[in-house]
């Protein structure tokens, strides 16, 4: 049986806008279990980002439960919940270093303060091997194309070998081929190394290699009906409110 690494038991959450409140979240529940990716369609600023940042503890949740393999985020302090994200959780952001380090550098930067300058290089090697860039790991990131940088920024997050991944918006202004890739990856990483995967993109085409699909509109978290997501059939979403019709094949 699938262990279930990341939990969400009805969470909401709220900004204000001057004095008036946005409900951004609205009694959301989601599992993601070990070896799976779930992705979460939504158009832009429908609460994608803030989903994600609530599931890493970097936000909380106005109501509801966030655990990590069974352990409520909320009842840890910030130091555990910084060790937590440290040790078993990748962030996958396309912001790419703030410095102009060589490719294997950036990939190595997480694991630093752990290993040896040598041994860091050779963790971060290993991961750029393991999405295909060994070729670019003496370059910079100016030089690299934007599905280069998208698969970079997976090495960065799978460099300490996390349990969970946390993916916001991998395959934004990707071409075609480019974001057929890193969907493979993201999906080869949950089969091969048991990686679970929380997605979160609006182009619904890069959410075809997920084991779950959902749609975040309104606040609320939706799921198709099971038989949309046999091969040739088009996915739309119950109530959506914009998010159904996508005209999107599951084949």
């Amino acid at each position: 049986m699938e262990s279930v690494l990341l939990s969400l038991r009805g969470v909401s959450k709220s900004h204000w806008r001057g004095p008036h409140e946005v409900r951004v979240l609205s009694q959301v529940s989601l599992d993601v279990p070990e070896g799976n990716v779930v992705s979460v369609w939504g158009t832009r600023g429908a609460g994608k980002t803030t989903l994600l940042e609530i599931a890493a503890g970097l936000q909380s949740a106005d109501q509801g439960i966030v655990s990590f393999r069974g352990e409520d985020l909320s009842k840890m302090s910030d130091g555990q919940r910084t060790v937590l994200r440290g040790r078993h959780v990748g962030l996958v952001r396309r912001a790419g270093p703030r410095s102009d380090l060589r490719v294997i550098d950036h990939v190595a930067l997480p694991v630093m303060a752990e290993h040896s300058e040598r041994s860091a290089l050779r963790c971060a090697a290993s991961a750029l091997d393991r999405v295909g860039l060994s070729g670019c790991a003496k370059q910079r990131w100016r030089s690299l194309s934007d599905g280069e940088r998208a698969l970079v920024s997976i090495a960065h997050a799978i460099v300490r070998q996390p349990a969970l991944l946390l993916v916001d918006d991998p395959t934004m202004a990707l071409d075609t081929v480019d974001r057929e890739t890193v969907s493979e990856l993201l999906r080869s990483l949950a089969d091969c190394e048991r990686i679970g995967a929380l997605v979160t993109t609006p182009d619904m085409p890069a959410v075809m290699h997920s084991h779950e699909i959902r749609s975040l509109s309104g606040g609320r978290l939706l799921a198709p009906p099971k038989d949309t997501l046999l091969p040739g059939k088009v996915i739309e979403f119950p109530g959506g409110d914009g998010a159904s019709g996508t005209g999107a094949s599951s084949g």
